[in-house]
């Protein structure tokens, strides 16, 4: 038994991938794998090589894999090779530090990407599209802003105090004072403090821009502490927003049907960034990065809701 068992232990480790196993059954998959089934023929049709580069689709699609999983980089390339359905949906094998260093390229393109996905619309057929598409007969975006909870860090005014009390009792009053004003708290991530409806929140907030089809056309990354009034949309069109955002020619506070029956649509990107979110960085242009990432399994996702909704001989995709 011995035997065998070490035979077959060097057997696998010369298996070159997983992604040559058939998958299994759709109906028996975890509703993660559902979703990389789903998403990859949209990923493969879009042209996201031109902007990336030739090859890059394969470090998008491991950041997705650990959106989906929220897994780390060492997490993401390991389950290549040990999950068949995550194997066939990135396609090959890439090293961790290579994955890391591509988040670095996709920041200057994150927009691009963004922009890419948000196309998807385009392909819809107007009549399929959610029934806030129809509410107003006007160029519209939805503006809303979600908080993103970071680490607070770790307090080090505790351990200063001790030092300073040691101190004292040996007479260094000089030393003492000086390790009492060292005294403050560290921060690992990247973040500020605010509070809303009396509830304090560290971290960052990010300003997303939806159509009224429910596609994200936009997502700026600012300070949790930024103030709603000081965004300015680049886009052209009326923004409907809320009370937190200031009132201009182009910016309408909904306070009337059918803006009030809008602004809960845009509550949808919401509860989903809130199913996804977790820090991806201690940097803010690293989570910047990943929730672009998130925006775009978003675009896609609500792109194949629609799709569902569409005759199968209409479609843009087969499903």
């Amino acid at each position: 038994m011995g035997v065998e068992g070490s035979t077959m232990a060097r057997t696998l480790r010369h298996i070159p991938n997983l992604m040559y196993y058939p998958l299994p059954p759709i109906e028996d998959m975890p509703w993660r794998e559902k979703w990389l089934t789903e998403i990859k023929p949209v990923l493969d049709a879009m042209d996201l090589e031109r902007v990336l580069g030739e090859g890059a689709l394969v470090y998008l699609k491991l950041l997705i894999v650990m959106v989906l999983y929220s897994c780390s980089y060492r997490d993401a390339v390991k389950m290549v090779n040990v999950n068949v359905v995550v194997a066939w949906f990135v396609g090959r094998k890439v090293g961790k530090s290579t994955l890391h260093d591509f988040v670095g390229r996709l920041y200057g393109v994150r927009k691009k990407l963004l922009e890419i996905s948000f196309k998807l619309e385009e392909k819809c057929l107007p009549s399929y599209l959610p029934a806030s598409a129809h509410l107003v007969d006007f160029m519209a975006w939805l503006v809303d802003s979600f908080l993103l909870d970071l680490p607070p860090g770790k307090r080090s005014v505790e351990t200063f105090r001790e030092k300073a009390e040691l101190e004292r009792r040996e007479g260094n009053l000089e030393r003492a004072r000086k390790l009492l004003s060292l005294g403050r708290t560290k921060r690992r991530f990247e973040g500020r403090w605010t509070k809303k409806r009396g509830v304090s929140h560290y971290g960052l907030k990010a300003v997303a821009v939806i159509s009224v089809s429910l596609f994200v056309r936009s997502i700026t990354v600012k300070p949790a502490n930024f103030s709603d009034k000081r965004f300015k949309s680049p886009l052209k069109g009326i923004k409907i927003t809320d009370r937190g955002f200031s009132p201009s020619p182009t910016q309408l506070i909904a306070r009337e049907k059918p803006f009030t029956t809008l602004r809960v649509h845009v509550e949808f990107f919401g509860t989903y960034l809130n199913a996804f979110w977790r820090p991806y960085g201690t940097t803010t242009w690293r989570n910047d990065v990943f929730l672009h990432v998130l925006g775009v399994i978003y675009n896609i996702k609500m792109f194949l809701a629609i799709q569902r909704r569409t005759p199968p001989g209409r479609r843009a995709v087969q499903l």
